[in-house]
């Protein structure tokens, strides 16, 4: 297999998460969901509760602000540093690292996190 990256966007009670399984299993390839909270929680260097927490609070619509540029320009003209950023930026961040980092790696599917939109220009 090639690497075959395969984000799903899902909302709650879709299925997505099933889908995901699914495919991951009979591709044979790693699947990421929930176990991507815990790095997100390193990267950022935050407990594994304020990363759920923020998760179920935002939603994927205020990390798609984040993700189409958000973060820098008016509020942030110079790039701060991870530690100086409100907790949902934080966060956003740090997953956009980890999913990258993952998708370099090979093969896998994503679930959630703005994933489609983070990789989007990957080929």
């Amino acid at each position: 297999m090639t690497n075959a990256i395969i984000t799903i966007s899902r909302e709650y009670g879709s299925g997505g998460k099933k889908i995901g399984q699914i495919v991951a299993e009979r591709l044979g390839i790693p699947f990421y969901d929930k176990q991507l909270i815990e790095e997100t929680a390193k990267e950022a260097g935050l407990s594994e509760d304020v990363v759920r927490e923020s998760e179920e609070k935002l939603g994927n619509g205020v990390f798609y602000n984040f993700a189409l540029g958000a973060i820098y320009g008016v509020a942030y003209p110079e790039k701060p540093k991870m530690k100086d950023l409100p907790t949902a930026e934080r966060i956003f961040l740090a997953q956009k690292k980890i999913i990258e980092e993952l998708a370099a790696k090979g093969p896998c599917v994503i679930v959630g996190r703005c994933a489609d939109y983070i990789l989007k220009d990957k080929k």
